[in-house]
């Protein structure tokens, strides 16, 4: 009987380790990375794997598959926090832009603001007084500069974010996902956000360690783009709760 340790690396600086042990005929040690809980409907799409992810904030270029995010402009993190007896008070905001391009160019343009809104009692327990916690962005195409869609997340006490990414009458539920694949462990973050259509998965994009994207091939033409640039602002995001003071 051996140890099985998932690890995940520290994106936003965070390490969740868990022990789980199992039979094996090895007498050594097994690690793999911890990964987010894919819908089955996902499960025989490809993964693309997303690099640039761990390195320098003021040379942001990520990768996967045929696409490239570049040109990224971040703002400063401005925040504070406010602690009195049992009352805990919170804010934070960041907003920051870039580009989606594939083998042929720019092909989106993005403008994404983030920001923690949070006041809760802590008495034992923590009761959330307020939440006004969201997520936006604005991506609009270099290709159609009249087609611009909005992505809109909020959050709700400790779930993750959830909303959905919309133009006109066009809507894709976006759903934030804190399990972790494999095990019935739930994660104190976020793990990856899963896009559905007409009640379908169609893409999902993992947030914890390098990250990763999968594309449905039910995923339509023309929900590709704007798809695509929802899933690389999210890969952008970060959480501002773990900026603050404790």
């Amino acid at each position: 009987m051996v140890g099985s340790i998932i690890l995940l690396m520290p994106h936003r600086i965070t390490l969740l380790l868990l022990g789980l042990l199992i039979l094996a005929p090895s007498a050594s040690a097994k690690f793999k990375l911890a990964a987010m809980s894919l819908p089955p409907e996902l499960a025989a799409a490809e993964r693309l794997p997303v690099q640039g992810r761990q390195g320098w904030k003021r040379l942001e270029t990520l990768r996967f598959g045929e696409f490239t995010v570049r040109d990224v402009r971040r703002s400063l993190t401005k925040g504070s926090s406010l602690q009195i007896l049992m009352y805990e008070g919170a804010k934070a905001r960041q907003s920051y832009g870039f580009a989606l391009a594939d083998r042929t160019g720019d092909k989106w343009r993005g403008e994404a603001e983030t920001n923690v809104r949070r006041r809760a009692l802590a008495v034992g327990l923590e009761i959330e007084l307020r939440n006004k916690s969201g997520f936006g962005a604005r991506l609009q195409s270099t290709v159609r500069p009249e087609e611009v869609w909005v992505l809109k997340l909020e959050e709700t006490r400790d779930r993750p974010l959830q909303g959905n990414l919309s133009t006109g009458a066009r809507m894709v539920v976006v759903r934030g996902i804190n399990r972790l694949a494999g095990t019935f462990f739930v994660s104190g973050e976020t793990t990856g956000y899963v896009f559905e259509l007409a009640g379908r998965p169609v893409a999902a994009v993992e947030v914890i360690n390098d990250g990763a994207v999968w594309f449905s091939p039910e995923l339509p033409e023309d929900y590709r783009g704007p798809v695509t640039a929802a899933i690389s602002s999210l890969l952008l995001f970060e959480e501002l709760r773990k900026t603050l003071p404790e």
